[in-house]
């Protein structure tokens, strides 16, 4: 299996004047620590680029920024043309520059989106919870309703705006971040289309697919929950979704699922929704301005 590797950036003296030269420590799983000095390192390539592994990089306990290694040519450590040490991530040829002294860590892992296969179909087992498009860049927050009503380009929000309720049900995207070419799905996965969404509702039954994928009982869903068995191991959850136009209010939290797929026509999209008082899913046209959850699918 291949290692976990762990680039911390481990400051020595002064950050401002750099009386020591900072030294770089590889924590590896198998508990070694390997340290060098930032001198004497020319660049850190990324070797294997292949499906979700990802690098990111963090100041104290804030993600700043997000990479699949999949666009990363190198890492190096250099001076800027102010004379100050940087470390600069090459996105394929072009350089991305931070700081030296900004930098808590750099995590390498596998963004592991656990997998739930269904029939023919791999699924994740949760609903996405991104704030990047695959190829780095960021897809902004927007809280305001009357401004998320008249958006045209990408945008998600946690319901209610809330913080702890994305830990839970993830985030809501608005159709404009499903259908932009930049990629929303992580690498190796995508959006599902209606057809998708039909080939797993006829797999589980169309009179029942609802029951076999909502989670069991009542923690998250409102009361009756009926039919819901899990039996899939879907474990959908009611997240609710943010209604269009200017109002753009929250609702139905507790009491419906709803998922964005791939459908376009004009300013139209079709999502798919559980419900707690139906075992049946079903799906309905809205305007690409409502803010759905998104669970992927694995590419074939």
């Amino acid at each position: 299996m291949k290692k976990f590797i762990i680039l911390f950036v481990a400051f020595v003296g002064s950050l401002s004047l750099f009386a020591q030269e900072p030294l770089v420590k590889f924590y590896m799983q198998d508990g070694t620590t390997k340290q060098y000095n930032i001198a004497d390192i020319d660049s850190i390539g990324v070797i294997d680029k292949k499906n979700n592994y990802v690098m990111k990089i963090h100041y104290l306990d804030t993600l700043v920024d997000y990479y699949p290694t999949e666009i990363i040519g190198s890492i190096k450590f250099e001076k800027d043309t102010l004379n100050r040490q940087v470390l600069n991530v090459y996105i394929f040829t072009y350089p991305k520059s931070y700081l030296l002294h900004t930098i808590d860590s750099i995590i390498f892992y596998i963004d592991q989106w656990q997998p739930l296969t269904i029939g023919e179909q791999v699924w994740m087992l949760k609903n996405l919870n991104v704030d990047h498009y695959r190829n780095g860049d960021t897809i902004p927050e927007v809280t305001g309703h009357y401004i998320w009503g008249g958006l045209t380009t990408g945008a998600w929000c946690y319901y209610n705006n809330s913080d702890s309720l994305g830990k839970i049900y993830g985030k809501l995207y608005n159709w404009f971040a499903v259908g932009d070419t930049r990629g929303l799905a992580p690498s190796g996965w995508h959006i599902p289309s209606i057809y998708e969404w039909s080939e797993l509702v006829s797999f589980l039954g169309f009179n029942i697919a609802g029951g076999k994928m909502k989670e069991v009982g009542t923690s998250h869903w409102i009361s009756p929950n009926t039919g819901a068995t899990n039996e899939s191991g879907f474990s959908a959850l009611p997240g609710g979704w943010r209604t269009e136009q200017g109002y753009a209010n929250f609702t139905e939290i507790g009491y419906m699922g709803s998922w964005h797929s791939t459908y376009s026509r004009s300013s139209e999209t079709q999502a798919s929704y559980l419900s707690n008082i139906f075992k049946t899913s079903a799906s309905g046209v809205r305007s690409k301005d409502c803010g759905f959850s998104v669970r992927c699918v694995k590419d074939k």
